[in-house]
C-alpha cells in the first residue's frame, strides 16, 4: 500500500492502532481521518478530536478533522433508537463514518482505508471488516482489515493509553446507547454547561487538554495531575419573592430542597456584606449581597450545607420579615468528581506561575487560553531552562482544590 487512511473515532483507539498499522506497512504513508458525528454533545467531539491529534502529533502523522455533523447521523440512524448496541444502529453509524472516509481517501490519492474502530472490543469485528470492504470497493480502495486486538492488542492499548494521560470516554458518543445503559437516570455526560466550565466539568478537562496541546507543540514537557473529589450540581432552581419569580444564584454544596418550600421570613441578621433572610424550614436561607448578583466561589473546601440561594441587591428592601417565599431546589452530589492539575515544564522547577482552569458557572471568575498562552510564550526559555513551570490548577471554586491536592495538604478530597 503506498497511502493509508485511518478512520479515527478517539485517541484512545488510535495510539496502539496506529503504531501497529506504522509495523505492518513500514513503507506506506499514512494520514489520520477524524470523523465521528455519533458523538454528542459537541464539546465530546472536541475533546476527542484534541487527544486524537496529540497522538497522531507523537506519532508524526497528518490527521485531518471533518466537519461535526450530527444533524446527518440522526437522519441517518431515524427509526433505530431502540436498537442494541451492535446491532442495526451500529451497522449504519458505521457505514457512514466509513464512506465518508473512503470519499475523502478517494478525493486525496489515497489507495487503502482502515479504522481503529477495530480496536474497541465493544465492536464487532467482522461487521467492521463486511462493512469496510464493502464501502471501499464502492471506490475502488483496499480495505485493511486488521484485528489489533490479537496477541494483547488491548492490554498494549491500555498501557500506551494512561501513559499519554489520554482522556478515558466512557460510551462510545451515542447518545442513544446511553439511554439504553443508564434508563431513568440523570445523564451528565450529554449536559452541556455554556458558557462556564465547572470544576470536574468535561469543559474544564477540554481546556486543560487545549493548554496542553499548545504547550506540546512548542515541546515543552507537560504532565497532568488527577485528583478525585465530592462533585456538586444545581440540576434545576426556582425562587419566588411574593408570587414574582427572581433571579438568583446557589451556593456551592446546598442540599436538595424536598418538593416545593412555601414559607415566610422568620428573621433578618445583617452582615458586612450582604442581608441575610432565614426562613427556618430546612434550615433554608436567601442572601441578599450589597452588589448586584454573582456566583460565590468556595475560598477552601466544606462539606454540604442548608439549602442558600443568592440574589443581587435591587432585591434588599424587597425581602423582609414577613415576606413569602417559594422554593424549588434538586442538587446533585457526585462522589466520583473529578479534575486535574497540568504542570508544563519541570515539576521540580522552584519558579511556579499559577492559574486556574475552571469558572464561575457564568464563566466569570476564570482564565481563558489567551491568558495562559501569553504566560507560556513569555516564559518560554524560563520553562526550558527548567527555571519556571506553569501550573493550571482545577476544581478552583469548589474550595482550591486543585492547588491543596499539589501541595498534599489533601491526600484524596
Amino acid at each position: 500500500m503506498k497511502k493509508i487512511l485511518v478512520h479515527i473515532c478517539c485517541g484512545v483507539d488510535a495510539v496502539y492502532a496506529l503504531r501497529k498499522i506504522k509495523e505492518e506497512y513500514p513503507d506506506s504513508y499514512i494520514e489520520g481521518y477524524f470523523y465521528d458525528p455519533n458523538i454528542h454533545p459537541e464539546e465530546e467531539y472536541l475533546l476527542r478530536w484534541i487527544e486524537t491529534e496529540r497522538v497522531c502529533n507523537d506519532l508524526g502523522i497528518k490527521c485531518h478533522l471533518a466537519p461535526y455533523e450530527l444533524d446527518k447521523w440522526l437522519t441517518a440512524v431515524k427509526g433505530l433508537e431502540d436498537e442494541p448496541e451492535r446491532g442495526k444502529r451500529c451497522s449504519v453509524c458505521h457505514d457512514l463514518r466509513l464512506e465518508k472516509t473512503a470519499q475523502f481517501a478517494k478525493e486525496n490519492g489515497f489507495d487503502a482505508v482502515t479504522t481503529v474502530l477495530m480496536m474497541s472490543p465493544k465492536k464487532d469485528f467482522q461487521v467492521l471488516k463486511d462493512i469496510g470492504k464493502k464501502v471501499a470497493e464502492r471506490y475502488g480502495l483496499k480495505f485493511l482489515s486488521i484485528d489489533f486486538r490479537k496477541n494483547g492488542g488491548i492490554e498494549k492499548m491500555n498501557r500506551l493509553s494512561k501513559e499519554s494521560q489520554l482522556y478515558h470516554q466512557n460510551y462510545c458518543g451515542c447518545m442513544y446507547a446511553l439511554f439504553q445503559q443508564r434508563e431513568g437516570e440523570y445523564i451528565k455526560e450529554l449536559v452541556s454547561y455554556g458558557k462556564g466550565r465547572l470544576p470536574g466539568s468535561r469543559e474544564e478537562l477540554l481546556f486543560i487538554k487545549q493548554i496542553r496541546a499548545f504547550a506540546e507543540s512548542l515541546g515543552l514537557p507537560c504532565m497532568e495531575e488527577s485528583f478525585n473529589f465530592v462533585n456538586w450540581r444545581v440540576i434545576h432552581s426556582t425562587l419566588k419573592i411574593n408570587k414574582q419569580e427572581v433571579p438568583h444564584s446557589v451556593l456551592w454544596f446546598s442540599r436538595s430542597v424536598k418538593g416545593v418550600l412555601r414559607s415566610k421570613v422568620e428573621d433578618v441578621i445583617y452582615e458586612d456584606d450582604k442581608k441575610v433572610a432565614l426562613l427556618g424550614k430546612y434550615s433554608c436561607k436567601i442572601w441578599i449581597l450589597n452588589r448586584s448578583l454573582k456566583d460565590i466561589p468556595l475560598e477552601v473546601p466544606r462539606v454540604f450545607t442548608e439549602p442558600i440561594l443568592i440574589v443581587g441587591s435591587e432585591y434588599r428592601d424587597l425581602i423582609d420579615i414577613g415576606t413569602k417565599v417559594e422554593i424549588r431546589l434538586k442538587t446533585e452530589f457526585d462522589e466520583n468528581g473529578r479534575s486535574q492539575n497540568l504542570i508544563i515544564g519541570n515539576p521540580e522547577a522552584v519558579q511556579t506561575i499559577e492559574y486556574y482552569s475552571d469558572t464561575l458557572p457564568d464563566g466569570k471568575g476564570g482564565y481563558s487560553f489567551i491568558d495562559i498562552k501569553g504566560a507560556v510564550v513569555r516564559n518560554l526559555d524560563k520553562i526550558q531552562s527548567g527555571d519556571t513551570k506553569v501550573v493550571v490548577y482545577g476544581a478552583k471554586t469548589a474550595g482550591n482544590l486543585g492547588k491543596m491536592y499539589m501541595k498534599k495538604a489533601l491526600i484524596n478530597i
